[in-house]
């Protein structure tokens, strides 16, 4: 019985993992093939987040403030309707916003 119990678990989780894979992927191909020219490099080191099904896309300073962008627009999306990565080569990603880590440095 206690293989039973652990397996759902292992399965679950692998099943998430399995999902973040295919939203990453579906993402980073909307990147390239229809926001790379276009935020690249006006917007580099900036954020953007995508919204998968209707493949619009918000900028912001940091991965909260494109997401809260996205969520004003697309209230009820879940989380995998939602890609976000860096924009440019060497865009850094910064998570802290004046919300959560106080004042901006």
């Amino acid at each position: 019985m206690l293989i039973s119990c652990i397996m759902p678990v292992m399965s679950t989780e692998m099943d998430r993992v399995a999902d973040r894979q295919a939203v990453a992927k579906r993402g980073e191909r909307i990147y390239e093939e229809r926001l790379k020219v276009v935020l690249e490099p006006g917007e580099a080191g900036r954020v953007v987040a995508i919204h998968i099904p209707s493949h619009d896309y918000f900028i912001g300073d940091s991965i909260l403030e494109a997401v809260d962008r996205l969520r004003k627009k697309h209230p009820g999306t879940g989380r995998s309707e939602v890609y976000t990565r860096g924009i440019g080569d060497r865009a850094v990603v910064r998570a802290h916003t004046p919300r959560i880590a106080g004042s901006r440095r």
